[in-house]
C-alpha cells in the first residue's frame, strides 16, 4: 500500500504538534503544517534521501526578523527574505534538535527552498524513526498536497498513480534533486501531464490545472 494510511495521518499530525510545541517557546504566532505522500510503515529504500514526511513553518517575515532580533524590521521593508528564511531554519532547526526528540540528518540550502532533512525519534513515529523534510515560509509541499488532494477527488487512480510513480522513481535513487536527479514534485507535475493528455487516440484522465480549484 503506497496511500497515506489514517495511522500514518495521525503520525504526521503527531510530529506537527510536537514541533508546534517546541517552537512556541520562541514563536508563539508561528503556523506548522504536515503532510505525508506516502503510507509511512512501508519501509523503502532511500528513506532518509528523500523524506515522505513534510513539516512547514509559517511565519511573518517581520516577526521572523523579530525572532533573529532585527532591529527596525518593521521599519524597514528591504531586507534579504533569503537570508532571514535560512537563519530561522537554523534556529528552529537547532531548537528541535535541542529538544532531543529529532536528529539532524542534512541541509539543503542551495536550492530555490532551502530544507532540512530530520529524523523524528521512534517514540513519535508510532515505534519507528520517521525522516521529515523541515522548511520554513515553503510553498512547494503545499502545492503538492494541494495537487494530490485535488486529482484524489477527482480520480482516486490519479492521486493513486502520482504515489506510485514518486515511490518508484525514489526507490531506484532518481529522485534525490541534489544529486541533479527530478525532484518528487516535478515528478508529480510530469504524472499529471501525462493524466491530462492521456494515450493517443484516447481522452486524460485529468483536467487542466486551471480548473482544478486549489491548483
Amino acid at each position: 500500500r503506497i496511500t497515506p494510511t489514517r495511522e500514518s495521518d495521525s503520525t504526521v499530525q503527531r510530529l506537527v504538534a510536537e514541533v508546534r510545541k517546541v517552537l512556541s517557546r520562541t514563536a508563539p504566532e508561528a503556523e506548522v503544517f504536515g503532510f505525508a505522500s506516502s503510507e509511512l510503515t512501508r519501509a523503502a529504500a532511500f528513506a532518509v534521501a528523500v523524506p515522505e514526511v513534510d513539516i512547514i513553518v509559517n511565519l511573518d517575515p517581520v516577526a521572523m526578523a523579530n525572532r533573529l532580533h532585527w532591529r527596525n524590521a518593521a521599519r524597514t521593508p528591504i531586507f534579504d527574505a533569503r537570508k532571514l528564511q535560512k537563519s530561522v531554519l537554523r534556529l528552529f532547526t537547532d531548537q528541535l534538535v535541542s529538544d532531543g526528540r529529532f536528529k539532524f540528518r542534512r541541509s539543503a540550502f542551495r536550492g530555490a527552498e532551502p530544507k532540512v532533512t530530520l529524523l523524528a525519534s521512534e517514540a513519535l513515529g508510532a515505534g519507528q524513526p520517521i525522516p521529515i523534510d523541515f522548511s520554513v515560509n515553503c510553498t512547494t509541499p503545499l502545492y503538492n498536497a494541494a495537487l494530490l488532494m485535488e486529482c484524489g477527488q477527482i480520480d482516486s487512480r490519479a492521486k493513486e498513480l502520482v504515489l506510485f510513480v514518486k515511490r518508484w522513481a525514489k526507490d531506484r535513487g532518481v529522485a534525490h534533486a541534489a544529486k541533479g536527479h527530478l525532484s518528487p514534485y516535478a515528478w508529480t507535475l510530469l504524472t499529471i501531464y501525462f493524466l491530462q493528455v492521456g494515450l493517443p487516440g484516447s481522452s486524460g484522465l485529468l483536467p487542466q490545472l486551471g480548473s482544478l480549484r486549489r491548483a
